[in-house]
């Protein structure tokens, strides 16, 4: 065959190849995606509905429960389809009804659970907090936890020339002044799962290895408990500064001078936190320092 009638042939075969795969669709007729990247659309007449093959994927429905947050944290909703929400540091329980337990899951909290957080506690118990962030909370009867504060229980801890206070012989101490912190625990442990009520008294200076000058530890408590300011409260004849989480923990930093102080931490489960504060405020009531530690 000449070159002549070859470029002929050529030029005749392509009307057909373009009519097999047109640029764009004849009249009366629309073009419609499809997930075939070798035959990416094709035409569709006019007044069918579009049934394009990339339409939407529909996945699970969603979770019973939304994912939890470690103790101490709660969710906050980010607007981030990636990433609807990441957990803050925080005492109070989340109050965001997008991140609370679907409505009608078997463990969605009524109206009398709510403010716990709890799964629910059957008649006659109360929700503890655990250490555990999968089980946060266990059902203990609530006469075996709460115990009323006798005042006539009291007796007095005295580190000579340093400090002393009055504190309920109900509370175990366990004096660990000797520390590089110097520190007193007291404890109430009742034999019960989950957060024991505890104090703790401390003394820092900035000779220690440790230190945290008294602001910065007031800043970790409002940025990593979520704690709010209680202001200004009078301690020993002083001016102490106060932070709280309420149900939860009490701090007060009583400043001595500008390279030290003493902390006062109170912590309790919130269904016995108000039985016990008493304890507390007077241990600080009846606190004494330097000289008139005796």
């Amino acid at each position: 065959m000449s070159a002549a009638l070859l470029l002929a042939a050529l030029l005749a075969a392509r009307p057909a190849a373009a009519g097999e795969a047109p640029a764009e669709c004849p009249s009366g007729t629309h073009r419609v995606l499809t997930d075939d990247p070798y035959d990416p659309f094709h035409c569709e007449k006019d007044g069918s509905p579009a049934k394009s093959a990339l339409g939407k994927v529909d996945g699970p429905k969603g979770f019973e429960f939304r994912p939890r947050c470690p103790r101490g944290s709660r969710p906050v909703s980010t607007g981030d389809s990636l990433q609807p929400y990441r957990c803050v540091v925080s005492g109070a329980p989340s109050t965001d009804p997008e991140l609370a337990p679907l409505p009608g899951s078997p463990r969605a909290p009524g109206p009398a659970q709510a403010s716990t957080g709890s799964a629910g506690c059957p008649p006659g118990k109360v929700p503890v907090r655990t250490t555990d962030p999968l089980e946060p909370y266990h059902c203990v009867a609530q006469a075996s936890r709460l115990r009323v504060v006798d005042p006539a229980t009291f007796t007095r801890y005295t580190r000579a020339r340093r400090i002393s206070f009055e504190y309920p012989r109900s509370f175990r101490l366990q004096d660990s002044w000797g520390d590089d912190v110097p520190t007193i625990y007291l404890s109430l442990d009742d034999g019960r799962p989950g957060k024991p009520v505890t104090i703790t008294v401390s003394y820092l200076q900035q000779e220690q290895t440790t230190y945290q000058d008294m602001d910065a530890a007031m800043s970790r408590d409002f940025d990593w408990q979520g704690a709010k300011d209680g202001g200004l409260v009078p301690v020993a004849g002083l001016q102490a500064h106060m932070t709280y989480v309420p149900g939860d923990t009490r701090s007060v930093y009583l400043p001595l001078s500008k390279e030290s102080y003493y902390s006062f931490v109170y912590s309790a489960p919130s269904d016995s936190y108000e039985t016990y504060l008493p304890a507390f405020q007077r241990l600080l009531k009846t606190l004494r320092l330097g000289a008139r530690a005796r």
